[in-house]
């Protein structure tokens, strides 16, 4: 029988462990790669039915700031609604 070596009871084979890992937390990422904020929110998958109410609370947070409403199908009677705001609306009322 092969012996293997366990740590906190489970098997630990070294063919397995992580060679090519590099520390995430020690290095930076290059400015282009990240993004600014954007004025356009995705509120996630809906069902048929919630269309409508989801429509009308994304009216009812942005009011006059809301550009765009986007309602696109997924499948199976699923929907995503992502809404494009504009910030320099908001101080033109």
């Amino acid at each position: 029988m092969q012996s293997t070596d366990r740590i906190d009871g489970s098997p630990h084979d070294e063919a397995c462990a992580n060679i090519d890992s590099h520390g995430t937390a020690n290095s930076s990422s290059p400015s282009e790669g990240i993004r600014p904020a954007t004025d356009k929110r995705r509120a996630g998958i809906v069902p048929l039915y919630l269309v409508q109410q989801v429509v009308a609370a994304e009216i009812a947070r942005y009011g006059r700031a809301v550009r765009e409403i986007h309602v696109v199908r997924t499948g199976c009677h699923y929907y995503t609604i992502t809404t494009l705001t504009a910030r320099e609306a908001a101080g033109h009322d």
